[in-house]
């Protein structure tokens, strides 16, 4: 009886270990697939975040490109401005995603995504510096000032100086002198005239050494304005020294206009902006923007794979 105890007594004992046993196996196991499911489930996830990041980096970096062409054509100094806000801002978004997306790939290691990931890096860099001297010349607007203001003041002037002169000929004695004066008036005139004419192929010029040749000229022909100008004092009667000293007053305004419009030419800000814009900037933004699509067909074939 006491042996038949002590057999039963063993036997529990073993059935409560193997059931112990059991539920520890099975909560294990069950701890494992747990694991795998949320690995799998975060993976997933940052699959679908990576996706959705360089979608919105594609979308706003050629919003970005798009906007900064406008304000490099902009018209006004308040629309270049604001465009050139608008394009930044975009940039900007551009750049919380990169980080954003680059603190993902750290994570998953991936050999081709990190590849790609600095490739875009080194690109973005290049493509920032270059929306940073665009942006800054384009908001400067010089060229279109120049050009504003050779229409606007410099014709002005150079209409005062042409009725200054106009009335200078007006009841000059039949002599000699009177027609030297009438010749020196029209030669003056008409050496204005070059110099306006030049102004324009002067601030559209992008070449320094063009804008060189065109001062050089620009120069000449106020010299003839001056010489035209001396000898007329010699020769004007005295009842039309008054138009003379008008005509020499509007040509130094116009002087002075001159000079100003050749100083914002020189700055040149409306052409590089262009230049740089239509130029490398384009070839640039095109090899980000190809880089990102890159990485985009990357991570869908991760993607592809890890839903499978």
């Amino acid at each position: 009886m006491s042996n038949e105890s002590s057999s039963h007594g063993a036997g529990l004992k073993l059935s409560l270990l193997s059931g112990v046993f059991l539920l520890l196996l099975l909560a294990f196991i069950g701890f494992k697939f747990k694991t795998a499911d949320d690995g799998l489930e975060s993976q997933v996830h940052r699959l679908i975040k990576k996706e959705d990041l360089l979608s919105g980096m594609r979308i706003n970096l050629l919003k970005s490109v798009d906007i900064e062409k406008g304000a490099v054509m902009a018209v006004t100094d308040e629309l270049s401005r604001t465009l050139a806000e608008q394009s930044r801002q975009m940039a900007d978004a551009v750049e919380r995603d990169r980080v954003e997306l680059g603190r993902i790939i750290e994570q998953d290691r991936l050999t081709r995504e990190t590849a790609l990931y600095e490739e875009f890096n080194t690109c973005w860099s290049e493509m920032r510096s270059l929306d940073k001297q665009i942006l800054e010349y384009a908001v400067e607007n010089t060229n279109l000032k120049a050009s504003a203001l050779s229409f606007n003041e410099g014709g002005k002037t150079l209409e005062r100086f042409e009725r200054s002169l106009a009335d200078l000929g007006r009841n000059l004695p039949l002599t000699v002198q009177g027609g030297q004066a009438q010749t020196l008036a029209w030669e003056a005139l008409r050496a204005g005239f070059k110099v306006y004419f030049l102004l324009p192929p002067h601030i559209a010029a992008s070449d320094p050494a063009e804008m060189d040749r065109i001062e050089k000229e620009i120069r000449l022909h106020e010299e003839s304005v001056k010489e035209s100008l001396k000898e007329l004092e010699i020769v004007v009667p005295e009842a039309n020294r008054p138009a003379l000293r008008e005509a020499a007053a509007a040509y130094a305004d116009f002087q002075a206009v001159t000079a100003e419009v050749i100083r914002l030419s020189r700055l040149n800000t409306n052409v590089k902006s262009f230049e740089l814009s239509l130029g490398r900037k384009r070839k640039v933004a095109a090899q980000c923007e190809e880089i990102l699509t890159g990485l985009q067909e990357a991570v869908r074939s991760r993607k592809f794979e890890a839903t499978k």
